[in-house]
Formats: C-alpha cells, structure tokens, sequence
C-alpha cells in the first residue's frame, strides 16, 4: 500500500534516485558524516543524497526481500511451495536473508532516530510532525513540533508498559488471546495448505542432512520403567496401542505395522528453534493405520502420546507424558507418518525409536518420538492443560505449528 501511494501520488521521486550523480553525492555527505561533522541545510531538499539511497534500499530491496523470505520460515508454506523456497537456494538460506534483513533494519531504526536529533532536528522534528518543508521554522512552529513529538513518544511508551504488564500477567491468557486474534488469518492462509515435498520429490537421498540435529534425549528410568524394559530387549516386546473413542481398542507390533503397509518419504524437518534437517523416512500413512479402528461419535481429534516425559511443565508440577494433539486435517495428509526406520536403518532410539510421529507440514515439537499411545479424544481443550499438547501447554506455543 506504501509503495502504491508513493507511485499513486508522485511521491516516489523523494526516495528513487534519477540521477547516477547520486553516488558521488552521497560519498561526499558520507564523508562529511564520518568527520563528525553535519552536511549544511541546502543539502535536505527534502533529502540529502545518502539518507535517499538509504530510504530507497528499506523500501525498495530490504522490505520486498522480508516479505518474500517472511512466508519461508514457515514449514506449511515451505512444503506446499518447495520450488519456491529453491528460489533462494534452500529454507537456510532465505532464513539469513530474513536475519541479515532484520539486523539491517535494527541498524537503521537507530541511526535514523539518532540522527533526527543530531542533524539539524529543528528541521527534521517540524517536517515530521508539521508536514510541511519548513526552512524557516518560528518558535511557535517549533514548540508545536516538540509537543506533539513528545505526545506522541509518551503514548507509545504508556502502551508499550501498558501491553507488556497486561500480556506477563496472565501468560495463558495472552496466548489464548493471541490465538483467537490470528487463527482467522491463519484459517484463510496456511490452513488450507498441505506439504507436496514427496509428491513433487523436492528432495532426493543426495539432499540427506550429513549430520541431522536432535531436540530432547531418550525417556530415562524415572520416567518410563516399561520404555527401558523394552529397549533392553530390542523392542521385541513393543505394541503400539490404538484406543479412545473407538468401538475396539488395539495394539500392533512393529511387525504387524509393516505389514499394513509402508512408505518412504524424504522430507525436511523443522524446528521451531530454526534449524532444519533432511532425512528418509520409512513407516506407515497415520490414516492407513487408523482405518484399523473405528471411532466412535465425538470422536474428533487424535493424541499421541509419548514414554518420554515434557521437560518442564507451565505450572511447576511434576513433569508427565509428553503428549500431541493432532487435527484432522493433518491425519489426512499423505505425509503424516508414523516412522519406524530412518535412512534406511530402524529409527534410532535419539530420533524416536522405536516409533515417532511425522507431520512434515509442522514444526517438530508436533512429531512426538516414542510413541506409546494413538487414541481418539473428543476435544484437545479436555487435555492436560488444555492447549492441545505438552508443548503448548508448557511452552505457549501455538496448536496449530504451521507457521
């Protein structure tokens, strides 16, 4: 809209330069600057040369590169669009061009605030808050600018301390909050998206991460007797356990789940935290394997839980389970797994072992590792905490880890 305007009403000539003197000019204010000295008023016709080229590379490349790398950093967007994230190379890629973008505009805030009071802010604060080019500005004119200035600064701090006491108060509340203000945003957007990486094979085992980053370590002792006394026999023992709101709960070896039916997915991972991983994948469709069961009435979402326990939980009371809600339309999705085997091996006891949850259109905290338990719940929001799952619950993350 602000580059529509600019073009809409000629304005764009203050910040476009037209000239390639403009180089030369804005060495020589560089130059000026750097002695510590002031360029003379004549050189802001509105502008001096280097502040114009320093507005048109906000508006002109940094912005329109924040906004094409922004939609990247999400995993929904990433999969369903994998040969546009191509376009900057990889996910990692467009990552530090958003940083890098936003470590620019940290630099510029400061300096361009700084210098509005450095370089002559008698001039700068009326034209910024009068409007008008004034170069001969009277002292009712000036005190007018500096009133309103400091209004304004005022507001903008009383809100700031306002939004920050209101929002650490009551954390579950802003995050409650917080949820209902963007899920129409993200109902209209990333919702209706699924990853395509398999099925427009974005990746092949020459893109297999050397080295793939792991979050969290192995259930121990204290926390799950049974996962040790299984790992201890090599898994022999293990049954994964499908109940709930079904008419008959069951339990399936890994055998038996590979006799249901297997695919092999190579995917990217992402976390939360910013890193990313490549890997196959072998396991079997989470729908295929709960056509297995028949759920019941009210049955609408599937949780997964884990032998693993959450590492802290919100409240302080003793850790428990880890646990994921899953929505529908992510048990619809092609890739939507339940993994037993990574990189043509069994799935390694740090990555999930024997059996872990893959969900590639979200971010990795929804991909529970060590799977115990699938059952079908009516309601995320009659669990735990309530939030739909150990992450959200502990950590204020949202359900939805689309974006």
């Amino acid at each position: 809209m602000y580059v529509a305007l600019l073009f809409g009403t000629g304005q764009w000539r203050r910040i476009v330069p037209t000239s390639w003197s403009i180089f030369p000019e804005a060495w020589e204010s560089a130059k000026i600057y750097m002695g510590l000295q002031i360029p003379s008023i004549e050189h802001f016709q509105p502008y001096d040369a280097l502040q114009k080229l320093m507005y048109f590379t906000v508006v002109f490349i940094v912005a329109p590169l924040m906004i094409a790398t922004g939609p990247i950093m999400s995993p929904t967007f990433a999969g369903r669009f994998p040969g546009y994230v191509k376009l900057f190379r990889n996910r990692q890629t467009a990552r530090s061009i958003h940083f890098l973008g936003m470590a620019f505009y940290c630099f510029f805030v400061v300096m361009h605030v700084a210098l509005v009071f450095i370089v002559h802010p008698k001039y700068n604060i009326a034209h910024m808050m009068l409007g008008e080019n004034y170069n001969d500005i009277t002292a009712a004119q000036f005190a007018q600018a500096v009133t309103m200035l400091i209004i304004g600064i005022v507001v903008a701090i009383a809100l700031w301390i306002g939004a920050s006491y209101w929002s650490l108060s009551n954390l579950r509340r802003t995050q409650r909050w917080i949820w209902g203000a963007t899920q129409p945003i993200r109902a209209l957007t990333i919702d209706r998206l699924k990853s395509r990486q398999v099925a427009k094979k974005t990746f092949t085992e020459a893109d297999i991460s050397p080295f793939h980053w792991v979050n969290t370590r192995p259930p121990t002792k204290e926390q799950s007797e049974e996962y040790i006394a299984l790992r201890e026999d090599d898994f022999k023992d293990f049954r994964l356990e499908i109940g709930g709101l079904v008419e008959e709960e069951k339990s399936f070896s890994i055998d038996e789940l590979k006799a249901l039916g297997k695919v092999t997915n190579i995917t990217m991972h992402t976390c939360m935290q910013g890193w990313t991983g490549i890997a196959k994948w072998e396991g079997i469709r989470l729908k295929d394997l709960l056509e297995q069961v028949t759920p019941t009435e009210g049955a609408h979402y599937l949780m997964a839980t884990s032998f693993g326990h959450v590492g802290h939980t919100y409240d302080g009371r003793p850790a428990e389970p880890y646990y994921e809600c899953i929505d529908p339309s992510m048990i619809d999705d092609d890739e939507c797994i339940l993994a037993w085997g990574m990189n043509d091996e069994p799935l390694p006891e740090v990555y999930g072992g024997p059996l872990r949850l893959r969900a590639d259109s979200q971010h990795g905290y929804k991909m529970v590792k060590w799977v115990r338990r699938l059952e079908w719940i009516h309601d995320y929001h009659d669990v735990g905490d309530g939030q739909g799952g150990s992450r959200e619950d502990s950590g204020l993350q949202h359900y939805d880890a689309r974006a």
